[in-house]
């Protein structure tokens, strides 16, 4: 046989031991151990999947057999961690409120705003990240075992419903004054209510909440600034004409004109003593 034959039965000869031996299991190499003549250890022992493919892994003294649907059902087991649940359904309640706050945008840039109002794109993460603090706080309390768990449960869900409603009245029914109140409510009922509560069961639990504590005087302070630029004159305010303006179309419209004429007539009183 020439050269180019030899090479070609090699290449063969090899291809083939190759697939036999990921095809066909090793010989056993039996060896007796002690006294236990009737016990066969064997170098590998094999596991076929259902699917009949499998990969090895080899220790000093066993190779062994795994699935690849093993490692499928590894990765299943891998549990998600509880407080990210708690962290998102958090969240759920601003996403609703998300197409109400987007229309506002319309008439809330026409209104005066004290100067130091952040812009828009910073209360979209902010919120998103105190939400998410808010529920992996909520999941330690739940896992804590505390007799006063139920307590600061019920407590802490009507402060986050109580939380969830600011944005309809302000952004909805532009009711600026009354999401005021809402806002000192927030602040009175975390300070004073979840807060303690929270820190007799687990304090970490209540530090996780002074974030969003710092962020609620603030927007409690700029809710206020806002009503002060923005005054009721004859049950209407800035907001509610642009709202109105904004929704009939640009121009001036008959709410704007009504509005007008009351804080003339109000400075007029004013001015007049009356």
């Amino acid at each position: 046989p020439n050269l180019k034959s030899i090479v070609v039965h090699c290449l063969l000869v090899g291809g083939l031991q190759v697939v036999a031996s990921f095809s066909i299991p090793p010989p056993r190499f039996a060896t007796r151990s002690g006294h236990n003549s009737g016990i066969i250890k064997s170098n590998e022992e094999f596991a076929l999947s259902p699917s009949n493919s499998f990969t090895r892994t080899t220790s000093p003294n066993k190779s062994t057999i795994h699935s690849p649907s093993s490692s499928i059902t590894a990765l299943s087991a891998v549990a998600i961690p509880e407080w990210t649940i708690y962290a998102i359904s958090h969240n759920i309640g601003p996403i609703t409120n998300a197409p109400i706050v987007t229309k506002a945008q319309k008439w809330y840039k026409r209104i005066p705003l004290p100067t130091w109002t952040p812009p828009n794109f910073v209360f979209a993460p902010t919120w998103t990240l105190l939400y998410g603090l808010m529920g992996y706080s909520l999941s330690r309390i739940v896992k804590s075992g505390s007799p006063l768990t139920n307590l600061a449960t019920k407590v802490w869900l009507f402060h986050y419903a109580v939380n969830i409603s600011w944005a309809p009245i302000f952004f909805g029914f532009q009711n600026l004054r009354l999401a005021l109140l809402v806002n000192l409510f927030l602040v009175g009922s975390l300070g004073l209510g979840v807060l303690p509560l929270y820190y007799r069961i687990d304090p970490l639990a209540a530090y996780l909440q002074v974030p969003y504590l710092l962020w609620l005087l603030f927007a409690t302070k700029l809710n206020q600034a806002i009503c002060k630029l923005n005054p009721m004159v004859g049950g209407l305010n800035e907001a509610m004409v642009q709202a109105d303006l904004c929704a009939s179309g640009e121009g001036y419209n008959d709410a704007m004109l009504q509005y007008d004429i009351r804080k003339l007539q109000a400075a007029a009183a004013k001015y007049a003593g009356l």
